[in-house]
């Protein structure tokens, strides 16, 4: 009885919290990518050179950055279900608003918001979702938002394309109408959101007596295991070099995601003569190698029970093909690359984070992960910026590719370090 109550509750949580916030993730990434596709027309529009484009990529991940705490203390005070319809909400108005910029100086401020609604959607999510399901279901959700990220620009490429080339009532710019279509839904589920979600398990009317009381009774076991004090876990966290290791690791990764989410439509279009649909498909198709690679990878290390050849050759993999993408002439020869290059890409974040839960001691494990997770995500910042200043310097797309194969080969290094460091740990 006890484990059919278990199973329903499980299923129950999948459909009614995983899925609508995996939708909403799906939205979140796509309004925060969507400017790659817009650079297309926006930036002649707008006089944006790639410099400026550069940076007005990486202001969102500085409202990311400041803002995450602040949020995620706000969804402790208000409850989850006001908190996410309210971070949904201005997030997607703030999209929506980005199609009536008129000048670079707006959109920075705009990136910079949008950042801000954005920040601790992430963290919240995975607090919020630690009060449904105990621990050893954790991982599959994980994975499975994870998945929101490539498929967010698989479905939105194409999207992205065609809103952008067909005619809209307004009579705008295609980039505009683009912005405000996508920010306009964002808004609109803001609205579903508060009607779906509830602040906890006992709120659901579509939980059962039985299912809230298992719930209660799994997450009230890991409660009474025993924990080290708060500060005692950040000083751990600090001073472990293993953390920092990974933080390093997770930072190349993210310089190579950003890289190819932002900039990779306009290196298509500079290639080519291709309609915005086109290029939205094709700049789609990497990202089904990045799915691919989170899948499979991840699948295969969870098999065998390895985890670090599986993340230091998925990165090497994704520097050598798109060292050899830039090598060869443009054409289906360099997207087959590319989309190798998304597989190595996917297969790297697919493992990663199952590498510090292991060695980070169960005191210490929000505070490296919350450590790793800043660290990656000023690769977030600084990766797109970076991209356009070497861009404009050289004005070739050849040499930033080169630079973010660097970084992904120097992902690997930092892969081969930590090993080392955890063998030492180990003996030590």
């Amino acid at each position: 009885m006890t484990r059919t109550v278990e199973q329903s509750a499980r299923s129950k949580f999948q459909w009614r919290v995983l899925a609508p916030i995996v939708l909403l993730i799906v939205l979140s990434s796509l309004d925060r990518v969507n400017i790659s596709f817009a650079a297309l027309q926006m930036n002649a529009d707008l006089g944006i050179d790639p410099h400026g484009y550069g940076l007005a990529v990486g202001m969102f991940f500085v409202g990311y950055l400041l803002f995450q705490f602040p949020s995620t203390w706000v969804l402790t005070r208000v409850g989850a279900r006001r908190w996410i319809a309210g971070c949904v909400g201005i997030w997607g108005t703030v999209a929506a608003a980005m199609a009536f910029v008129r000048s670079v100086e707006e959109l920075f401020v705009l990136r910079f918001l949008l950042g801000c609604a954005e920040a601790g959607f992430a963290p919240g999510i995975v607090y919020y979702c630690s009060g449904w399901m105990p621990k050893r279901y954790r991982a599959n959700s994980i994975a499975v938002t994870m998945l929101a990220i490539p498929a967010s620009v698989i479905i939105g490429g194409p999207l992205c394309g065609w809103l952008m080339g067909v005619n809209n009532p307004l009579e705008v710019a295609g980039w505009r109408w683009m912005l405000l279509i996508e920010g306009l839904v964002t808004v609109a589920m803001a609205v579903v959101a508060y009607f779906v979600f509830v602040d906890e398990p006992k709120d659901a009317r579509w939980l059962s007596d039985a299912e809230k009381d298992w719930i209660a009774n799994a997450l009230a076991e890991e409660q009474r295991e025993a924990k080290a004090p708060v500060q005692s876990s950040i000083m751990t966290a600090l001073v472990d070099p293993r953390a920092w290791l990974a933080a390093g690791v997770w930072c190349t990764t993210l310089i190579g995601a950003n890289g190819m989410m932002f900039w990779l439509p306009q290196v298509i279009k500079s290639m080519s003569s291709l309609s915005p649909l086109e290029v939205g498909a094709l700049a789609a198709l990497p990202w089904v190698g990045v799915a691919l690679g989170m899948v499979l990878n991840s699948w295969h290390s969870d098999k065998t029970q390895e985890r670090y050849r599986h993340l230091g050759v998925a990165l090497a993999t994704g520097m050598i093909a798109l060292l050899l993408a830039s090598a060869i002439p443009p054409g289906p020869g360099s997207m087959l690359l590319l989309f190798i290059g998304g597989v190595g890409l996917g297969g790297a974040q697919g493992v990663f984070w199952s590498i510090p839960t292991a060695f980070l001691h169960r005191s210490a494990a929000a505070a490296g992960i919350t450590l790793i997770n800043l660290v990656g995500n000023i690769g977030s910042l600084a990766g797109p910026y970076v991209i356009g200043i070497i861009l404009q310097q050289s004005g070739s797309f050849s040499a930033p590719i080169w630079f973010v194969a660097a970084v992904m080969g120097t992902g690997t290094l930092l892969v081969a370090s930590l090993r080392f460091s955890e063998r030492r740990a180990i003996s030590g």
